[in-house]
C-alpha cells in the first residue's frame, strides 16, 4: 500500500434490492477501507432508469445499515463528495461526454438498433467477434451537421486506442493485459440524455477520488473501457487499483441466481428470517476470503483488523447454507439472555397458551439450537404444541417396538397421574426414578421417554420438554400409544 487515503465505495443500481453478492461487494469494500483508516463511501448509479425499480435505493440503504456496513458519506450523510445518485450531477456527464467529441477522442453514432442489430447477428454468422465497425466515425463534419440539424437521434461512442494493450495489475487476478484491437468503440452516452455506466462510473470514480474498487468478476470486461475513459477524459493522474471477486455459486456449482429455490437471494429474505446481522457479514467475510488465524467466528472489528486483500481467492465461492446455519447459531449461543429475549420476541409468533410453563423459559431453553430467529416458531410448534404420534419418524419404530418401551409407557404414566402439574425439577426426578427402576440408561431410556412425550427423535433437555408439553398432553399421548 502506498501512502495515499484510501477510499473505497459501494454503487449498487437500483435495478433491484440487496442481493448476498452486492452484500459481499459492499462488506469487502468497506472492511478494506477500515483496514487501512481510509473511507467508504455509498453511491447508486440510477441511469438504466428503464430498470430501476420503486424502493430499490431505500432498500439497499436499510439492509446496508442493518449489516452494520455503514458509510462515512452517502445520501444519507452527504459529505464533500455529493451528490451520491448519478442522476442528480447528469450535467457533469454531458459536459464531459461532448468535450471528447470536441477533442476527436469521441464520435455522435447515428445507426439505429435494427442496424446495429444486423451487423452483430452477420458478424456472428461469419464466425467474428461483433463489434461497432465505424461507419459513423467516418462520417464528414457535414453529413453530421445534417443530420444533427434533421434532429436523428444518436449516441456518443469513444474512440478506442488502435493496436494498443490496456493493463492493470488486478489485486486478486494479477497483471491483466487486454489488447484494444479485440474490444469495440463503446457507447458512453445514450440517445435519451443519460451516461452508459462505463463512463459515468468513472466520472464518479474521479469526482470521488476513489482509489480502490473491489466488484465482482462480472465487471473484468467493462475494466479496459473505464481504463480508456479514464485516460480519454484526462484522469491519469487518479490512480485506481481493480480487484475482482470471485463468482459465488451454490451447491451444484452454478452462479447463485433466483432459479436456485433452495437458497434465498436477497439480504432481506434473511434479516426477515431472523439471522444476527453480525453473522450475515461473518458468513459473507469468508466466501472468498481466508484469515490467517485457524477459527472462523470474528467480530465486524476482528474482521477489519485481520482483512487482508492478498488473502481474497480468485476461484469461486461456495455458498453453504449449512454453514451459515452454524454461524448463526454460533452467534446466537454468544448472546446475554436479556439481549436474546429481546431479539426473539419481535419474530415469535407463539401464544403462550399452547403451551405449559413461563414462555422466556421456553425461549432460553431453544437458545443453543436455534440459527436464525423464526427457526424458534418451528421448533416450538413441531416439538411442543403440534406433536402427535401419527408423525413419528421411520427411525421410531426401533424403540416403540422394544421390549422396555411398554414398561416405560405404563411407569411414566403412573407417576405423571400422581402430580398436578411438572415442573423441571419434577420431570427430572420422574426420568431418574424410571432409570433406577427398570435399570436401563442411555438411548435406551431418554428416545422412548422422549417419543413418548414428543413423538419426536430431537429437541431441548427431556425434563424441560416434558414441563412445556404439560400432563394433560403426554396423558393423552401415553393413549394413543395404548390403542
Amino acid at each position: 500500500m502506498s501512502d495515499k487515503k484510501v477510499k473505497t465505495r459501494y454503487a449498487p443500481s437500483p435495478t433491484g434490492f440487496f442481493h448476498v453478492g452486492g452484500a459481499r461487494t459492499a462488506l469487502f469494500n468497506y472492511l478494506f477501507a477500515k483496514h487501512h483508516n481510509g473511507k467508504f463511501i455509498l453511491r447508486f448509479e440510477d441511469t438504466d432508469i428503464e430498470r430501476n425499480v420503486e424502493g430499490g435505493i431505500r432498500s439497499q440503504y436499510d439492509n446496508l445499515i442493518w449489516m452494520n456496513i455503514k458509510p462515512d458519506e452517502s445520501m444519507m450523510n452527504p459529505g464533500q463528495y455529493s451528490p451520491y445518485i448519478q442522476s442528480e450531477k447528469l450535467d457533469r456527464y454531458k459536459k464531459l461526454a461532448y468535450q471528447l467529441v470536441e477533442q476527436k477522442k469521441a464520435y455522435y453514432c447515428f445507426c439505429t438498433k435494427e442496424e446495429l442489430d444486423e451487423r452483430r447477428v452477420n458478424a456472428l454468422k461469419n464466425g467474428l467477434t461483433p463489434k461497432y465497425d465505424r461507419k459513423c466515425y467516418h462520417l464528414s463534419n457535414e453529413e453530421i451537421q445534417k443530420k444533427l440539424n434533421s434532429n436523428i437521434p444518436y449516441t456518443i461512442r469513444l474512440k478506442m486506442p488502435d493496436d494498443e494493450i490496456i493493463t492493470w495489475k488486478d489485486l486478486i487476478r494479477g497483471e491483466m493485459n487486454i489488447p484494444t484491437n479485440s474490444l469495440t468503440d463503446p457507447v458512453i452516452f445514450k440517445s435519451n440524455g443519460y451516461p452508459m455506466y462505463n463512463f459515468a462510473v468513472v466520472v464518479d470514480d474521479y469526482d470521488m477520488e476513489i482509489t480502490h474498487v473491489l466488484r465482482g468478476e462480472e465487471h473484468l470486461s467493462n475494466t479496459p473501457y473505464q481504463i480508456a475513459i479514464k485516460k480519454a477524459l484526462g484522469f491519469d493522474s487518479q490512480e485506481i487499483e481493480y480487484g475482482h471477486l470471485s463468482v459465488i455459486v451454490d451447491e451444484t456449482g452454478k452462479k447463485l441466481s433466483k432459479r436456485n429455490l433452495k437458497l434465498k437471494q436477497f439480504i432481506e429474505d434473511y434479516k426477515t428470517m431472523g439471522f444476527l446481522p453480525q453473522a450475515i457479514n461473518n458468513f459473507l467475510a469468508l466466501l472468498g476470503w481466508s484469515p490467517k488465524e485457524l477459527k472462523e467466528i470474528f467480530s465486524l472489528e476482528e474482521l477489519i483488523k485481520e482483512f487482508d486483500i492478498s488473502r481474497v481467492s480468485k476461484a469461486p465461492a461456495f455458498f453453504d447454507f449449512n454453514k451459515m446455519l452454524w454461524v448463526g447459531n454460533e452467534y446466537f449461543k454468544k448472546l446475554e439472555d436479556q439481549e436474546y429475549l429481546k431479539i426473539i420476541k419481535g419474530f415469535l409468533k407463539i401464544n403462550p397458551n399452547d403451551i405449559c410453563g413461563n414462555l422466556d423459559d421456553l425461549c432460553l431453553s431453544y437458545k443453543k439450537q436455534i440459527s436464525y430467529a423464526t427457526q424458534l416458531n418451528d421448533l416450538i410448534n413441531e416439538q411442543i404444541i403440534n406433536i402427535s404420534i401419527n408423525n413419528l419418524p421411520p427411525e421410531a419404530k426401533e424403540f416403540i417396538t422394544s421390549d422396555n418401551f411398554k414398561k416405560i409407557l405404563d411407569l411414566l404414566e403412573n407417576k405423571i397421574n400422581k402430580l398436578s402439574n411438572l415442573n423441571f425439577e419434577l420431570s427430572q426426578n420422574i426420568i431418574n426414578e424410571i432409570k433406577t427402576e427398570l435399570n436401563i440408561k442411555g438411548k435406551d431410556l431418554f428416545m422412548p421417554i422422549r417419543l413418548i412425550v414428543s413423538c419426536s427423535m430431537h429437541g431441548i433437555e427431556l425434563n424441560k420438554l416434558m414441563t412445556f408439553i404439560g400432563k394433560e398432553k403426554i396423558l393423552q399421548n401415553i393413549k394413543e400409544y395404548k390403542k
